[in-house]
C-alpha cells in the first residue's frame, strides 16, 4: 500500500550554462512526476536556487519540466533560494509550515543516504525516499565525491553547526578538485 506524504521534495542539480537540465536532473524530475501520479503526495516542492553562471534557478527549470510531464501547476511549489542540500530541506520545511512534516525525497541513487540524513537530523522532518537510477557513466565524478560530502555533513560542516578549520577546508578543496 502506498503511504501518503505531505510533499515530494525534488532535489535540484546544477544546470548547464545555458540553463538546460543535465540528464541526471531530468531523471530526477521524471521520478518525482511518477511518484506524484502514483498519489504519494499532493504537491511537489522543486528545490534549488540559481547557481553562478546559469540564467535560471534549478527549481524554475524543474517546475517547467514537471508541467511538461502533466503535473498540474497547482501541485508544484518552487523553493528557489537554496544552494546546498541542507538549505533545500530547511527552506522546504518553511514552505510546508508544519511541525514535523512527512516528505518523500526524490534524488539520485548515490545521493539518497546523505539526503535522508540531512532531512531527519538537520531539518527535523520524517522522510522516505525514491531514488532516480542514474547511469554510472553520467555520474562517475559525483559518485566519487559523495563520500567526502557525507563525511563533511557528519562532521557538522555542511549544516553550519561547526566551522571548518582551515586545514580541513584546504584538504577537502584539494581532494575534490583532483576528482574533477
Amino acid at each position: 500500500m502506498n503511504r501518503r506524504y505531505d510533499a515530494i521534495l525534488l532535489l535540484g542539480l546544477k544546470l548547464m550554462p545555458d540553463g538546460s537540465p543535465r540528464r541526471e536532473l531530468t531523471l530526477r524530475v521524471e521520478k518525482a512526476a511518477e511518484c506524484y501520479r502514483a498519489g504519494l503526495a499532493p504537491v511537489i516542492i522543486a528545490c534549488g536556487g540559481k547557481t553562478e553562471g546559469t540564467p535560471l534557478s534549478e527549481a524554475a527549470v524543474m517546475g517547467q519540466a514537471l508541467l511538461s510531464l502533466g503535473v498540474p501547476e497547482a501541485a508544484i511549489r518552487l523553493e528557489d533560494k537554496s544552494l546546498i542540500t541542507v538549505e533545500n530541506f530547511v527552506n522546504a520545511r518553511k514552505l510546508l509550515g508544519r511541525e514535523r512534516p512527512r516528505v518523500l525525497i526524490v534524488t539520485s541513487d548515490y545521493h539518497m543516504l546523505r539526503a535522508r540524513l540531512i532531512c531527519r537530523f538537520s531539518a527535523g522532518m520524517r522522510c522516505g525516499g525514491r531514488k532516480a537510477r542514474i547511469p554510472r557513466e553520467l555520474t562517475k565524478v559525483a559518485r566519487r565525491k559523495e563520500p567526502l560530502h557525507l563525511i563533511d555533513y557528519v562532521l557538522g560542516y555542511q549544516s553550519g553547526r561547526r566551522q571548518r578549520p582551515g586545514w580541513y577546508s584546504r584538504l577537502m578543496h584539494g581532494l575534490l578538485s583532483r576528482m574533477g
